[in-house]
């Protein structure tokens, strides 16, 4: 609007130029006559008048030129308007089309997925199915295989308990080896322990009772097999720490060892446990009489003899320790006692002993041996 107002103030002026031109009075060759005011007046009226139309001359160019910017940028708009209508076109298509991709692409995640949990879930089933069915197949068979163990667990566990019966009703206590055993009886014991070393190699988890390693340990100790047979009490008295039979029995076994100081604690822990049992009495003078410390191993013979009057070889070991201090009359008194309870085998002993070489001039001491 505004464009088309300066267009129609510029045709006006140009208008106004023209008739203003027309009305000008043309040049004469008449000669100059001298100027009135009058004249002067009109003079500068029509200065003035032509400075007006300069001016407005002037404002209908700057009006006409501004005009012309303004159309030649309306052009340019126009030029360009399609292109940019063109890219925003694009654009918007570009954003559609991203749109429609992503919502495309999610639709297609969520479908693959669902396809998937239902696939993975039928995978799933069918092989929790066939493990059911492995796992029922592998319990049959370790049922099946724990049965066999069993029976075979059960079948070793009763011959161990068949040979250590057999071999508790041969095998004397440790004690008591001195005595004579029947050579049958020593090759039953043999066989029977092989029998039973045989079993435990071939059942690594037989189960032994503190009574069976006892047992075993005694059979041992009969063979002459001492390391073996005291590895078993010390079994016992892991399982039985107050166990009196495992105490004095491995002090038998240190004694045949010759490791008496550790014999004399073991019989000492019986006796702390047991103290009116003549045997470890008796053992532990043993010890001591290997230690030489005749004195103590006497006073322990005698409780040995105040709880067992009639222990022939508590009398027999109390003579040697006294024979040994040259002791004669005590000496031929024990010797005389033991060999009245158990007449020759103690004779024979007195007559090779060394113990009793100090009182073997003593002529009581020969009338014993003579009988």
């Amino acid at each position: 609007m505004k464009i088309k107002n300066r267009v129609g103030l510029a045709f006006s002026l140009v208008l106004l130029s023209a008739s203003i031109a027309t009305a000008q009075p043309k040049p004469t060759d008449l000669p100059n006559p001298t100027i009135s005011t009058q004249q002067q007046d009109q003079l500068e009226k029509l200065q003035q008048e032509k400075e007006i139309r300069d001016r407005v001359q002037s404002e209908v160019d700057r009006a006409f030129g501004h005009s012309t910017t303004l159309l030649n940028i309306l052009l340019i708009v126009l030029t360009f308007l399609p292109i940019l209508a063109a890219a925003g076109v694009w654009l918007l298509r570009r954003s559609v089309v991203s749109e429609l991709v992503t919502e495309t692409k999610q639709q297609l995640e969520t479908e693959v997925k669902t396809q998937l949990e239902k696939e993975v879930a039928a995978e799933v089933k069918k092989q929790t199915e066939d493990f059911k069915q492995e796992l029922e197949i592998l319990k049959s068979d370790f049922l099946g295989q724990l049965s066999q163990l069993n029976n075979l667990f059960l079948d070793a566990q009763n011959q161990k308990e068949l040979i250590l019966q057999q071999l508790s009703g041969l095998t004397p206590s440790p004690s008591l080896t001195q005595d004579y055993v029947h050579p049958e009886i020593q090759q039953k014991i043999q066989e029977l322990t092989t029998q039973l070393e045989i079993l435990k190699a071939g059942n690594t988890h037989l189960f032994f009772t503190a009574n069976d390693y006892l047992k075993q340990g005694d059979a041992l100790f009969f063979e002459g097999r001492y390391e073996d047979s005291l590895a078993c009490y010390e079994q016992v008295i892991q399982r039985e720490p107050n166990s009196f039979l495992a105490w004095i029995n491995h002090g038998w076994a240190l004694r045949r060892l010759g490791r008496y100081p550790k014999a004399l604690l073991s019989y000492q822990k019986a006796i702390a446990i047991q103290s009116d049992n003549y045997i470890a009495w008796f053992g532990c003078g043993n010890s001591l009489r290997k230690l030489q410390r005749h004195d103590e191993a006497i006073a322990s013979y005698e409780r040995a003899l105040e709880l067992q009057p009639e222990f022939h070889w508590a009398w027999c070991h109390k003579a040697r320790c006294h024979a040994l201090k040259n002791d004669r009359d005590l000496a031929i008194e024990s010797l005389t006692q033991a060999i009245k309870l158990r007449g020759d085998q103690h004779r024979e002993l007195a007559k090779n002993n060394s113990d009793f070489d100090l009182i073997r001039a003593d002529e009581r001491f020969k009338k014993i041996l003579a009988g």
